[in-house]
């Protein structure tokens, strides 16, 4: 007997599928989490539970049940695949929550799409942020990316270091999304 991956069994859905008044939600939803994260660098639950019920709902009413599970695998192991960055500090949590609820709308045929999407877009957001951050965080992080690279080890940044740079993550997540949307199937 030869086993299939839950990918494999999912019906073929894929955000590019849905109907575009199914994914105008979500584009909003997703404005608001940008807008709340370049201001505030933080995310609201309610954001990413209003993200999370959307995709369930409408993997479920475009492919029913198997698409709205296979949905919320593809979310549980985006949150199981961020939760170290987030233990470490790398990550917020608001936004390993809103990645995990994009990744249900994405599902797993389009999941390590939206993965490097999202994480080449995070690399160029941090870029930006890099360039208008202060002299000292600069300094720092110049310090820190050498003793990583010359002793291989990752130095630990407290949460209120002055050296400390935020990034709005949901603005990677958000391209990251649309980049999946864009690509097709």
């Amino acid at each position: 007997m030869i086993r299939r991956s839950l990918a494999d069994a999912a019906p073929d859905i894929s955000p590019v599928h849905f109907p575009p008044i199914h994914l105008i939600p979500l584009a909003a939803i997703l404005l608001i989490a940008v807008i709340w994260d370049v201001r505030l660098r933080r995310i609201p639950n309610l954001v990413c539970g209003a993200v999370v019920v959307g995709g369930l709902g409408v993997q479920f009413w475009n492919a029913g049940a198997v698409a709205a599970l296979s949905g919320l695998a593809a979310g549980v192991g985006t949150v199981a695949l961020l939760y170290p960055f987030w233990q470490r500090g790398g990550i917020g949590g608001g936004d390993v929550k809103l990645a995990g609820a994009v990744a249900i709308w994405v599902g797993p045929r389009s999941l390590p799409a939206f993965w490097l999407a999202a994480a080449l877009a995070g690399g160029v957001v941090a870029a930006v942020c890099l360039m208008f951050s202060r002299r000292a965080v600069r300094q720092e992080i110049r310090q820190n990316l050498t003793l990583a690279a010359l002793h291989q080890m990752m130095p630990e940044v407290a949460p209120s270091a002055p050296g400390r740079m935020s990034v709005p993550y949901a603005i990677a997540i958000a391209l990251g999304a649309v980049a999946v949307w864009w690509r097709g199937p």
